[in-house]
């Protein structure tokens, strides 16, 4: 059941926020959309959303607006331009930031945000972009109780478990370091499935083996499938990989951790960025290893996408 009094604004609307705002248009909240690709918006309008051509426009009935963002340069604009959200959002508003942000960088906008009486939370998720269509993804969230406590209701129709983490900024770093083990993961499992490969043991028989053995891990059932397939696409682009790997490594050197394996795989990132392109697929990082060898990791009946179950 919807709470009436919330409207919803919803700016980015890319592969991980157009399924997190259909999710709300579904659940039948009045919500107000924009994007720079206004095709991106057809299921949402289709769905009952309503389409603006601004920020303003979606701010003007709102009381909550969530962000969805590619970098914490671009969250910048949309929130405290001259045309931003914090321009246009009323006082007593929510602003939910679910893009994969610096938590330093979300505390100063906090500090805007408040001058104007808006509070704001951050809520990225993680879990897979697969997740995001179904209601499954797991919801991070940092800031205010009482101000998560407002919202709750948005959060729990948009992911399957939400987690509180304490302050705001506490999700934003555990989110980061969820996404460095993730692409450690991906790299460790391109290597482990080539030396196999090498010897001359089918693929199939090694995915299999490695899920069933204590070196399994979530990348490895879901992402090396994307590999086996050759389809690589698990709609995260190699650009959005290297910003991640960049935040994480950036916050670990303000807070004086080190981080050997971090550092390595964002150095190997980089070179995989270099090699195919900013927007090839971040599982493509395995493609290093496929061509050094002169042997690509494949094997029948694996999926080119994933879907929730």
């Amino acid at each position: 059941m919807t709470t009436p009094n919330l409207k919803i604004g919803f700016i980015g609307l890319g592969n991980l926020g157009e399924p997190l705002c259909n999710s709300l248009v579904q659940a039948g909240y009045t919500v107000t959309v924009t994007d720079l690709h206004p095709d991106s918006a057809s299921r949402l309008v289709a769905g009952g959303a309503r389409w603006s051509d601004d920020v303003a426009g979606v701010c003007r009935d709102a009381n909550v607006v969530i962000t969805v963002l590619p970098s914490p340069a671009v969250s910048r604009k949309v929130v405290e331009g001259p045309d931003g959200v914090f321009a246009h959002l009323g006082r007593g508003g929510v602003w939910i930031e679910m893009s994969t942000t610096d938590f330093q960088d979300l505390q100063r906008l906090q500090g805007l945000a408040q001058e104007r009486g808006i509070d704001v939370l951050e809520c990225p998720v993680t879990g897979g972009v697969h997740l995001a269509s179904s209601g499954e993804i797991t919801v991070l969230v940092g800031g205010d109780p009482a101000t998560a406590a407002r919202v709750d209701e948005l959060l729990r129709i948009m992911g399957g478990q939400v987690i509180y983490l304490g302050k705001l900024g506490s999700a934003s770093v555990v989110k980061v370091v969820t996404n460095m083990l993730a692409f450690i993961h991906l790299v460790a499992a391109g290597e482990a499935m080539m030396v196999p490969a090498k010897y001359g043991v089918d693929p199939d028989a090694t995915y299999r083996a490695i899920r069933a053995s204590s070196g399994n891990s979530f990348v490895h059932e879901t992402e090396s499938q994307l590999v086996l397939s050759g389809s690589y696409n698990v709609k995260f682009t190699m650009d959005l990989a290297c910003k991640d790997l960049g935040l994480v490594n950036s916050i670990a050197e303000k807070l004086g951790v080190p981080l050997e394996l971090g550092g390595l795989t964002q150095q190997i990132f980089r070179r995989a960025r270099g090699l195919f392109g900013s927007e090839a697929q971040s599982p493509e990082v395995v493609r290093m290893i496929e061509q050094a060898c002169g042997l690509e990791l494949r094997a029948p009946g694996y999926p080119t996408e994933l879907v929730a179950k």
